[in-house]
């Protein structure tokens, strides 16, 4: 498990059962860092149930009991051992999640003609924690407008949303059936809403230059924006810092008799063991190499230390 901070400006606090709709993470996995081990890796889904709230003591330590145990901006990240289980490199990539929708008009509200703003079916949003949250009246408001070109690529710009009502349309006064445009009014029985963006109104020193907010039939994304996406670099290897102290600085027994040399954890049960022995010139008998063999595969366990130093 790794803990991380997460947020920019100030903490956010997303609530448990809130981060499955909000947050969406993908890692992957490269065996080396090798160019080949990059170019070929593909990033993988991964649930968002993996990260939760940070929690703390009720007791601020002044003798008094806080209202809330939440750290705001704190999250615990944790790793599945279904997917992070090899020695390796993994990148795992936090970020908002994002929902499609479909621009259904852009126009004006009836009572306010100088007032712009897209139009959206909330029936055609697929997400339903989400579809549920954009026909609550201004619930909305600060999320991202990310819009889609024809071929589905992102354009590199972006609104921000200033509010959203239920609406429903207003047939304006057509010359022949085939002409009729629509404004709105704001009704709460409607499934279409009424999102205003900015910017959305054009600049006093030049009246006819309207932002560009959508057109109808046009594909977006919806953004929240609790957070900027965030990159964690994770490299899963054999030892840990108290593994390799253990082979510096911990107890190891030297049989002098058949060359074995036992290393012991803090609990003195045995961490390592490994063999030496003296290979010698057949000819002459001379010593030519000093071998210490790895005995991983064939320990010792006759060989202890807690008899020996009582």
């Amino acid at each position: 498990m790794s803990v991380g901070a997460y947020g920019t400006v100030i903490p956010i606090s997303i609530r448990n059962n809130d981060i499955s709709n909000l947050v969406d993470i993908s890692f992957v996995y490269h065996e080396t860092r090798s160019f080949d081990s990059l170019t070929n890796a593909k990033f993988e889904h991964l649930d968002s149930s993996v990260l939760t709230q940070a929690r703390r003591s009720m007791d601020n330590g002044q003798g008094e009991q806080d209202a809330d145990d939440i750290i705001d901006g704190m999250y615990n990240l944790q790793l599945p051992l279904r997917h992070f289980n090899k020695k390796g490199f993994y990148t795992v990539y936090i970020k908002p999640k994002e929902i499609l929708a479909t621009i259904a008009d852009v126009s004006n509200l009836t009572a306010f003609p100088d007032v712009r703003g897209m139009v959206i079916d909330t029936t055609q949003i697929l997400n339903e924690s989400m579809r549920t949250k954009a026909r609550t009246n201004n619930n909305l408001v600060g999320y991202r407008v990310i819009y889609l070109d024809e071929n589905g690529n992102r354009e590199d710009y972006y609104r921000i949303i200033t509010s959203n009502n239920k609406c429903e349309p207003v047939v304006s006064a057509p010359n022949s059936s085939s002409d009729k445009t629509y404004t709105y009014r704001y009704e709460d029985s409607s499934s279409l809403i009424f999102v205003t963006v900015s910017p959305s109104s054009a600049p006093s020193f030049k009246n006819n230059a309207l932002p560009y907010i959508g057109k109808p039939t046009q594909r977006i994304m919806l953004v929240n924006t609790l957070f900027e996406p965030i990159q964690l670099d994770i490299e899963m290897c054999d030892h840990d810092f108290d593994t390799l102290s253990f082979m510096l600085e911990n107890s190891q027994l030297r049989d002098l008799d058949n060359g074995l040399v036992t290393t012991f954890n803090n609990e003195n049960a045995i961490y390592h063991q490994s063999e030496h022995f003296t290979l010698k010139d057949k000819y002459s008998g001379r010593p030519v190499y000093e071998v210490k063999q790895n005995k991983k595969t064939n320990i010792d366990y006759s060989q202890t230390i807690s008899d020996k130093i009582s």
